[in-house]
């Protein structure tokens, strides 16, 4: 071969072996895309299933604590809601249709029978022990089901598992720790059940609504708003970041470790963050309880009474509650984050505070407690009574008798009475920890 033929060969092969090369990486990149777009896929109907498996199995506990048709239905209409969501999750994830039969035929049941008992009780009738019996035992099963769903989750939350998990149905085979052998397993464990499954006061509430605090309140300047911030957090360093707009419109500024914004109007702390490595916890809940008192009646928010607490990452976060005469007022809500360390003021939230309070003129109360104790389920104690304000689901807010009560466990539960007509409004279930509490 001449020598000119040979270099075009050569030449020729060369673009070949680049092309063929070019289009492997090519399709190597699509590849992965998919599959990319399959994990996310799969990892976003897991959440959902999860996440629904665990409202139902909160809202059964709580059904059964009901008996006015309003709250029957109201529950019953969400179980059902959930149980659609979590069915249509459960067939987007890899399980073979043997896995899906006992779940999917329990989802299916769950909320038709739900939405059976609530019908009865609208049409004038009060739930039998029968259906008590078997709406725990719908909750039992709920709960087995979440423990399951929850403890195949480190696989299931692991890119390396999916593309196991997608080789494998591509092969037909499926790993031994899936998702879907978990669930086969359940056969035996729900063969029992029935044939017929917070967003609360104490946590984030709707924030849909004009600030009432802040409304037509002065505005202050940045250089004000500074001198606001660096007064609370004690560093000196924070500078101007620029303006956070929103239903709040606030300064931003920032150091090193530390967060914070100022509301425009007012000159309210709306949020404040601090970051740090944190100590042994050296101490009790009730220094932390002071040091955070301390701290909101220095920046003027008074008769504050704190409610719960959950401590996490070296941070004992306290939730504060106005209260107006004898009504504690869970809409207007202030969370506060101290060091379990030295007591160091590491979080402050204000922007439910800000949001719903307002000056209240409350009417007299026309019902008495007695009245509204006799609507407590049977399955409940009564261990202590106060009124309370809490918000409702389209943003308002609405005064209720607030009983605390034991199950027949020893649990906590936390039932809402409508001070005025003597409605159910809510029921919370009360988790505590040695962490704090946590509300379902």
């Amino acid at each position: 071969m001449k020598k000119k033929t040979f270099i075009r060969v050569v030449s020729l092969l060369s673009a070949a072996v680049f092309v063929a090369v070019g289009f492997y990486i090519k399709e190597m990149q699509k590849s992965n895309r998919y599959r990319q777009i399959i994990q996310n896929n799969y990892a976003g109907a897991f959440d959902e299933l999860s996440s629904n498996l665990n409202d139902i199995s909160t809202n059964l506990v709580k059904i059964s604590y009901v008996s006015t048709p309003k709250q029957m239905a109201t529950y019953a209409s969400e179980i059902y809601s959930q149980a659609q969501l979590a069915k249509g999750a459960l067939y987007k994830l890899p399980t073979g249709d043997d896995e899906l039969s006992t779940v999917y035929k329990f989802l299916s049941q769950v909320g038709n029978y739900t939405l059976s008992v609530s019908k009865d009780v609208i049409s004038g009738n009060e739930v039998t022990d029968k259906q008590r019996e078997e709406l725990q035992s719908l909750s039992t099963a709920a709960k087995t089901i979440t423990d399951v769903i929850e403890e195949s989750e480190i696989d299931y939350n692991n890119p390396k598992y999916w593309t196991k998990e997608i080789e494998g149905k591509i092969e037909k085979t499926l790993n031994e720790k899936n998702l879907g052998s978990a669930l086969g397993e359940l056969e035996s464990t729900l063969s029992d059940y029935p044939t017929l499954i917070y967003d609360g006061p104490y946590s984030d509430h709707i924030l849909n609504k004009k600030p009432l605090m802040i409304e037509g309140a002065k505005e202050v300047s940045q250089s004000e708003a500074l001198e606001i911030a660096k007064n609370a957090t004690g560093d000196k360093k924070i500078t101007y970041q620029g303006m956070q707009n929103g239903k709040i419109d606030c300064y931003r500024f920032e150091s090193k470790n530390v967060t914070v914004t100022v509301s425009k109007n007012g000159g309210y702390i709306v949020y404040m963050r601090k970051s740090r490595s944190v100590g042994e916890h050296n101490l009790t809940y009730e220094k932390m309880l002071s040091k955070a008192q301390k701290f909101l009646e220095e920046l003027g928010l008074n008769n504050m009474v704190h409610t719960y607490y959950f401590t996490d990452s070296g941070i004992c976060v306290i939730n504060f509650a106005y209260l107006d005469g004898q009504t504690i007022c869970y809409t207007d809500l202030v969370k506060v984050g101290v060091s379990v360390d030295n007591g160091e003021i590491m979080l402050l939230e204000t922007a439910g505070y800000l949001t719903n309070h307002t000056l209240r003129a409350f009417e007299s109360i026309e019902t008495s407690p007695e009245e509204a104790s006799a609507i407590i389920s049977k399955l409940l104690t009564i261990e202590k009574t106060s009124v309370a304000l809490i918000p409702t689901n389209g943003g308002g807010e609405v005064r209720c008798y607030e009983f605390a009560c034991k199950n027949e466990d020893g649990g906590d539960i936390m039932v809402y009475i409508n001070a005025k007509n003597l409605d159910v409004e809510q029921v919370y279930i009360l988790l505590k920890t040695d962490g704090g509490t946590l509300v379902k």
